[in-house]
């Protein structure tokens, strides 16, 4: 008797043990696989990066020249509240201090002016045009116009069918003819009324105004 209940003893103990066992084998995580935490961590990075993309690839394009900076700063204003791309026009010969003394006769913007069929040249391959539909074309106004060398950007490219959106920069002169000049030169484009700005035009103020265009 005490031999069969021993045995009885220990069949139950060994029972209790396995039993024990599988439970710790059934509540052991699965490492091979990630959680479902991560899963949407990485879905949702990827998105936001689409629409990153997405809108970096927009269709606006800001076109600037700025020989102090002035109309540089409001093209980076508005590139920035438009999620837009930038392009300077640079000047294969920059220009120097003394080409931009506008009240010397005999300098280099003087001549230009003096001269409209003068034809700065631009630095670069260019731009390819093709992939935006709205344009802003931004420049200081020297003499109630558009530098020379924006005329010569205006006539080179392909505005066709673009909405194009002239703005300038100025310490007084208001932007005057210089957006139908611009228009002029490329009549195939839709044309909307420019802005001019002040060279201390803060970033609100020309967030301001894109507001009013309804792009």
């Amino acid at each position: 008797m005490k031999t069969r209940s021993l045995k009885c003893a220990l069949s139950c103990l060994l029972i209790i043990m396995m039993t024990a066992a599988l439970a710790a084998c059934g509540s052991q995580p699965q490492q091979s696989q990630p959680t479902g935490g991560d899963i949407s961590s990485s879905s949702e990075a990827e998105q936001s990066t689409g629409e990153k993309q997405q809108a970096s690839d927009g269709k606006t394009l800001v076109v600037y020249f700025s020989a102090t900076g002035n109309t540089k700063t409001v093209a980076e204003h508005i590139a920035k509240t438009l999620n837009a791309d930038t392009y300077e026009i640079t000047p294969e010969q920059p220009y120097t201090s003394d080409d931009l003394n506008y009240r010397d006769d005999s300098s280099r913007v003087s001549k230009e002016h003096e001269d409209p069929t003068v034809r700065p040249d631009i630095a670069g391959d260019g731009i390819d045009m093709s992939g935006y539909d709205t344009v802003f074309i931004g420049y200081p106004i020297w003499w109630g116009e558009a530098p020379n060398i924006v005329w010569n950007f205006v006539e080179s490219s392909d505005l066709s069918g673009k909405t194009v959106i002239p703005f300038c920069t100025s310490s007084s002169s208001g932007i005057g003819s210089s957006g139908e000049t611009l228009k002029g030169f490329a009549p195939e484009a839709n044309w909307k009324e420019g802005q001019r700005f002040s060279s201390g035009v803060s970033e609100n103020d020309v967030t301001d105004w894109i507001n009013t265009l309804g792009l």
